[in-house]
């Protein structure tokens, strides 16, 4: 029996549909999105894809052995001190460390929405990133594929599927064979946020 055609391997999810979660240390909450193996904690996830809300400044959660990648999605910005160095982190523009490092955010403008990437080393590797306004075509190499509308939606074109992301709503799944996909923009300042997971041995 042939694998089953990649498009049909993902489907739309709406984010705003999931449950809140405390934070690892608690000082915060989160919606998990997408995790490796499903329903694992904290300490034993090989990969995890979360949209955190964050009302006060202070420290973030540690996550020894675990690459993380941040992105904010609402608020202006948010600064980051990170081996004594501070990072302004505007939106869509992502950031990486290591999860066992020290890190503290302040919210000078007030309350923000982040988006997290976390993957195990040695069991996960992947990407965050975001385009604004694209009308192009992409293709999605195999792996894991989280593509997001945060503030204005979204038409996706495969050669037999198409699927409108309005907003507030994700595309998500994992494929075993590249999938090309035709995106088109519903504003010229639309973003679309793309995270992606290596397949692991």
């Amino acid at each position: 029996m042939s694998d089953p055609h990649p498009a049909t391997l993902l489907d739309l999810l709406n984010i705003s549909s999931l449950p809140a979660q405390p934070w690892k240390n608690g000082g915060g909450t989160t919606h998990e999105i997408r995790c490796s193996p499903k329903h694992s904690d904290y300490e034993h996830f090989d990969w995890r894809i979360s949209l955190a809300q964050v009302h006060t400044s202070g420290d973030f959660s540690r996550f020894p052995g675990i690459d993380r990648h941040i992105m904010l999605i609402k608020g202006d910005n948010m600064q980051l001190t990170h081996h004594d160095h501070i990072h302004v982190l505007h939106p869509f523009q992502p950031y990486a460390f290591a999860g066992e490092d020290r890190v503290a955010c302040v919210l000078p403008l007030g309350p923000t929405q982040d988006l997290n990437l976390m993957l195990r080393r040695g069991r996960a590797q992947g990407s965050l990133q975001a385009w604004q306004g694209r009308n192009a075509p992409m293709t999605l190499a195999a792996g894991t594929h989280f593509l997001y509308a945060p503030q204005g939606g979204y038409q996706l074109q495969s050669d037999i599927h198409r699927w409108t992301l309005n907003t507030g709503q994700a595309l998500t799944g994992s494929t075993s064979a590249p999938l090309s996909l035709q995106l088109q923009a519903e504003h010229a300042d639309a973003p679309l946020v793309y995270a992606y997971i290596a397949p692991t041995e």
